[in-house]
């Protein structure tokens, strides 16, 4: 059949199901890649039946097609035979299993060359978790257990051999449980300087068992101290240096209680905490792995001030009563302590304790517990001069502005608490590390610190008084949790942010812009649209109604078509039918209703416009006429075939008139006051309806109705 005689068949460009790719051959087949019209409809076994055939390959069954994925390679499956692209280049390559089967079969009886090659190649393809099952089949497993007993692997072989062990741990294809004591020893054994990738495989073998098997913990604590780990954090390999911190976090993640406390000991060193930040978190770029790890290490440190802050100040401790007693002598600068207890009554006052004959009882509360004491005892015990400026700045001001600061510095400490998640688990994915916490002593307690001077700083800036206490808090902790977001290096650094770039002046604007962005997106939500579109229908009615009423009650307005231009009363009739209106003969007074001679029947009114009548046909160009014609409330009423030309008070009164009497003749107000009345009321409305949505992010499409059920045959008991 010639070429011409040949029908190339396009894909529908709108059928989802039909992709556009190439497939390139094994590598002994020289041949450029295939490009393939991928239908994901058919089964994975008739597509690589059809590739194998283009390229003259007769055992189908033995190949599979590898796709591209986070930089490796992986075994399409039938059930990911759907994840295709257009424009991927896929791989015709051995099938899982016949690969599973050449690499164990060189494992076993192979030459040492053949062997080493073998090793080489699980380390990479056991990453897949196709070629894992089937080697798991093979009691492949078993194999690389006994070859890691026996220990006869040495350099770049037991690398790889570590490394397939340990690329079937991660792929969940071999249960940790099932590494002996021995192997684990063994494993633990090869962690050493003299050989980084191996060491590396080795951490990260270990990680994997401490975190999923219990029963090994003891095992491995035993073999691999922390004093052991410690100089691996100053390792020149990052990878051996994540591996070492993942493997700290996972001891004292899964610490039994007897070791618990060892390893809590551990991480809260000044030791380990100075190996990371110098050899770490100054690093100039640090990986999302090391990032997490970083993480992690944080959230434990953090967790072992969970004890304290669920703990209640204990009345009978000489410890917490001396650190209590202590807050007001240094508050005060009291040395020699002889007042009454009257006055030392009024000086816990002073300090804002709710509880003055008994000040323990304000720290009853958990959390923050004793840790709130704590702290407070921090702050006057190692920043003296600044807890004494503020207590005594804030006593200077009126009785009515003063920070109640017991109740500040218990609030600040229940707030870092939840903005640093103190007690909370470890989250599997985050990398939301704080450099400053490694890199001081007494971190927490320097923290708050800093947020207490912020408080007061707050507290002065926005002039609050008592009863303002629950909106300086929020706005702190909006700082605190702005300030934090840009992973500020030191606590200079932080202080130096909130102290500037968030100082409540910014923060307030901020707001501002926030609320106006949130405003507008919600206002495109058709939900929004359809609730303005009913509310708008109801305002226009009310102010129908208040523009009617405003004619009922009536109105003095300047008759301009009568020859002295009288000044006249303009009232319509309660059913609305009639416009009554009569000269005033005492300017003082309302005239009443039946003095209101002069009648003109709403039904005869033909029109009503701002401005002077003008007659058709008719130009003006009288100076005279130019003055008049500039006059803002001067409107006129047509009515059979004559006119009256009014002049009212205001711009705003003639608006009601007009459109008063639009309203009569049928037709929407549409002054510009009406306009300014319907956007005003209805931005009330509309704020009062979406109060409870405050912020909130309203979906810009309402969410699909639900099926109806199958039956209606309900049963309820």
């Amino acid at each position: 059949m010639s070429a011409s005689n040949l029908k190339i068949v396009e894909p529908d460009k709108k059928d989802q199901h039909i992709f556009r790719l190439a497939i390139s051959p094994p590598q002994h087949i020289v041949q450029p890649p295939l490009l393939h019209v991928w239908d994901v409809r058919k089964p994975l076994s008739e597509i690589i039946k059809e590739v194998t055939d283009h390229y003259g390959i007769t055992n189908a069954d033995e190949y599979g097609i590898q796709i591209p994925e986070q930089g490796e390679d992986r075994y399409i499956t039938e059930e990911t035979r759907a994840n295709v692209k257009n424009g991927l280049i896929l791989k015709l390559t051995t099938a899982p299993w016949k690969e599973a089967k050449d690499i164990f079969s060189a494992l076993k009886s192979g030459s040492a060359g053949h062997r080493s090659d073998a090793l080489e190649k699980l380390s990479i393809s056991a990453k897949d978790t196709s070629f894992g099952a089937e080697f798991v089949k093979l009691k492949g497993v078993e194999f690389l257990i006994s070859r890691i007993e026996e220990g006869k692997e040495k350099g770049d072989e037991l690398c790889w051999l570590l490394s397939g062990m340990c690329a079937l741990m991660k792929n969940g294809q071999i249960a940790s449980g099932a590494l002996n004591p021995t192997v684990l020893k063994k494993v633990s054994s090869y962690i050493s300087p003299s050989n980084t990738k191996v060491t590396r495989v080795s951490l990260s073998i270990l990680v994997n068992v401490v975190m999923n098997c219990p029963d090994h913990f003891l095992t491995v604590a035993n073999e691999v101290t922390l004093l052991l780990l410690l100089p691996y954090l100053d390792s020149t390999d990052s990878g051996v240096q994540q591996e070492c911190l993942s493997l700290i976090n996972a001891l004292c993640l899964k610490a039994t209680e007897e070791k618990k406390k060892r390893f809590q000991e551990r991480i809260a060193s000044r030791e380990l905490r100075v190996a990371l930040h110098e050899k770490i978190v100054r690093a100039p770029a640090i990986q999302a792995d090391m990032a997490h790890s970083l993480y992690v290490f944080q959230q434990l440190s953090f967790n072992l001030l969970h004890q304290r802050c669920i703990t209640k100040v204990d009345q009978n401790s000489e410890i917490d009563q001396e650190m209590i007693s202590n807050l007001r002598k240094n508050a005060f600068a009291t040395e020699n302590d002889n007042k009454k207890p009257s006055m030392v009554a009024d000086d816990w006052k002073k300090l804002g304790f709710l509880n003055p004959l008994d000040p323990a009882k304000d720290f009853e509360n958990t959390p923050p517990g004793v840790l709130a004491l704590q702290c407070w005892s921090y702050l006057s015990n190692q920043h003296t001069e600044s807890y004494t400026q503020m207590v005594h700045d804030n006593l200077g001001r009126g009785e009515e502005y003063q920070c109640p600061f017991a109740k500040a510095c218990i609030a600040v400490t229940e707030s870092i608490c939840k903005i640093l998640t103190v007690g909370g688990e470890p989250d599997s994915s985050s990398t939301n590390y704080h450099p400053m916490f490694f890199a001081q002593d007494e971190s927490f307690e320097e923290f708050f610190y800093h947020c207490i001077k912020l408080f007061h700083k707050t507290w002065k800036e926005m002039k609050a008084c008592n009863i303002d206490f629950p909106k300086v808090m929020s706005v702190v902790e909006e700082q605190i949790r702005e300030a934090l977001a840009l992973q500020p290096m030191s606590l200079d650094q932080f202080w130096n942010q909130v102290h500037t770039r968030f100082a409540y002046a910014n923060i307030k604007e901020m707001r501002k812009l926030k609320r106006i962005s949130q405003d507008e997106n919600n206002s495109k939500a058709q939900a929004v649209l359809d609730l303005k579109r009913q509310l708008t229908s109801d305002v226009m009615e009310l102010i129908k109604q208040q523009r009617l009423n405003f004619l009922v009650k009536g109105g003095k307005l300047i008759n301009r078509s009568v020859k002295n231009k009288l000044a006249q009363y303009f009232q319509l009739s309660r059913n609305h039918k009639v416009l009554h209106y009569g000269e005033i003969r005492d300017s003082t007074s309302i005239p009443s209703f039946e003095s209101l001679k002069e009648k003109i029947s709403v039904s005869e009114i033909t029109n009503v416009a701002a401005g002077k009548y003008q007659t058709t046909g008719r130009v003006p160009s009288s100076k005279r006429h130019r003055s008049e014609s500039n006059v803002e409330n001067l409107f006129h009423i047509e009515y059979k075939d004559k006119k009256l030309e009014l002049c009212s008070e205001s711009v705003e009164d003639m608006s009601m008139w007009i459109d008063g009497f639009t309203i009569l003749l049928g037709e929407e107000p549409s002054s510009h006051q009406a306009r300014l009345d319907v956007e005003y009321l209805l931005g009330i409305e509309m704020s009062i309806h979406l109060l409870d949505t405050a912020n909130l992010i309203i979906p810009q499409e309402p969410p699909p109705i639900p099926p109806p059920p199958s039956d209606y045959n309900f049963c309820t008991d």
